[in-house]
């Protein structure tokens, strides 16, 4: 019975249907495709590169990248004694707000947010430092403090000690009151539109690219886009504002109309006829002919007080 080494292909050798290149594979037949390109891996005098195909693909020569232990210590420290969001390790994708971290590219988000982080922190503790250090150096020049230690004491020899006084007292009240004009700034719209601008606005233009309908552009050309299109808009708004002052005002009537006295319990009115289709009896309808049934009807009772005209 053939024992198991024989019916296996012997190691190293390519799997079948590989399809790379294989050399000197072209020239041998006759044999299993596992059988020949064992013999060709191990054949000295062919050619091979450096490394098999089949090589371990476990990475050794890498470097882990982590922040640095002060970034990290700064970073716990500062959200142990304030209600914060961020602590290391920062979440991947976070897409909140992170201090310092626009324009930094080159890591991973995480390492970029903590160093960020720490280098918020760090200007924070030395403009804290420096807001405590004056404050310390105007009480003990105003005798609030008392100093405690030779340095403290020389904080108080200065030239200029605080609270300053003042060089002029005769001129203090001059300057005082000395008027100073200045131009009045008017409010600013949020939302302005370039089709309403006032034509002397510097922003009453498209911006370039703007592929929308610009009013009027068509009587415009031979130069770029931001003049062409403030002479349009400029152009549109004159038009806009003379023809709502001329053909969209409103109409005043200069005579108005004489009021119609007309009772509502009355059937036949002098003005104004009967309705057409009116069933009921109309005198003296019988013997007139020529007029409209309106017509006709208006002051339906001449008939009875003896006005047989037509």
């Amino acid at each position: 019975m053939a024992s198991v080494s024989l019916l296996m292909t012997a190691e190293p050798h390519l799997v079948p249907g590989y399809a790379g290149f294989c050399p000197q594979f072209r020239y041998r037949c006759g044999e299993t495709y596992g059988n020949v390109t064992h013999k060709l891996l191990l054949d000295p005098c062919v050619n091979h590169a450096e490394t098999l195909v089949l090589t371990n693909r476990v990475a050794g020569d890498y470097d882990v990248m982590r922040p640095a232990k002060d970034d990290i210590d700064i970073v716990n420290r500062r959200f142990k004694v304030r209600d914060s969001t961020y602590k290391y390790p920062m979440v991947e994708g976070y897409q909140g707000f992170v201090p310092r971290l626009n324009g930094k590219l080159g890591q991973k988000q995480t390492i970029l947010a903590i160093e960020g982080l720490a280098d918020f922190e760090r200007q924070q503790i030395r403009e804290r430092a420096t807001l405590n250090h004056l404050n310390k150096v105007i009480g003990l020049q105003d005798k609030r403090m008392h100093p405690l230690s030779l340095q403290e004491r020389q904080l108080i020899k200065s030239n200029n000690q605080l609270p300053l006084s003042t060089v002029r007292p005769d001129y203090t009240r001059t300057l005082r009151n000395l008027p100073v004009e200045e131009p009045c700034e008017q409010p600013r719209n949020q939302n302005p539109s370039p089709y309403f601008m006032d034509n002397t606005n510097e922003q009453k233009y498209f911006v370039s690219g703007y592929s929308g309908h610009i009013p009027y552009g068509y009587a415009h050309f031979g130069a770029s886009h931001l003049p062409v299109t403030n002479s349009a808009l400029c152009d549109f708004t004159t038009n806009y504002k003379s023809r709502q002052s001329t053909e969209w005002a409103p109409v005043t009537m200069s005579q108005p109309e004489p009021p119609v006295l007309i009772r509502s319990t009355d059937i036949h009115h002098k003005n104004i006829g009967l309705i057409p289709n009116y069933l009921g009896h109309v005198p003296g309808a019988r013997f007139r002919y020529g007029k409209t049934f309106g017509n006709d009807t208006r002051d339906g009772k001449r008939w009875l007080r003896g006005d047989f005209s037509n």
